[in-house]
């Protein structure tokens, strides 16, 4: 039985993130041939997988959340794009919790919201990881 971690969205989410091959191998710290073989079908081990989810975006630090429905997120250069999957933790003063896996739609290079009405008041701090669900992670 084979197994490891299969990203079948690779290919759009590097072009996505404006990366090329070789630019996302070295990110990543695995070879040109680990990016082109995961990028035509193959497999590969959690860490690697962990380490190539983290050169395309990695863990960002908010600065805080809106009083919006949705609420707007703050984080100075983020990379993510929309529907892509995160894990936010660490906000607080937010009176919804905006922690939790959330499906984001970015708004510009600084900010993004996610489907939490947090109406009535902000939230500070925390921090976003992007989640295997944003290339497709499949476990094998």
């Amino acid at each position: 039985m084979t197994r490891g971690y299969r990203l079948p969205t690779l290919k759009a989410r590097r072009l996505l993130a404006g990366h090329s091959v070789s630019r996302l191998a070295s990110l990543a710290n695995v070879s040109d041939q680990t990016i082109n073989q995961l990028e035509n079908g193959g497999n590969c081990d959690p860490d690697v997988a962990a380490r190539i989810l983290n050169a395309l975006g990695g863990t960002v630090a908010l600065t805080g959340n809106s009083a919006a429905s949705p609420t707007v997120v703050t984080a100075t250069g983020h990379p993510f794009q929309t529907g892509d999957t995160v894990l936010i933790a660490g906000v607080v003063d937010s009176d919804a919790d905006v922690n939790g896996s959330r499906v984001v739609t970015r708004v510009n290079a600084d900010t993004f919201t996610v489907p939490v009405n947090a109406a009535a008041s902000a939230g500070t701090g925390g921090t976003a990881t992007l989640q295997g669900a944003s290339v497709g992670q499949v476990v094998l």
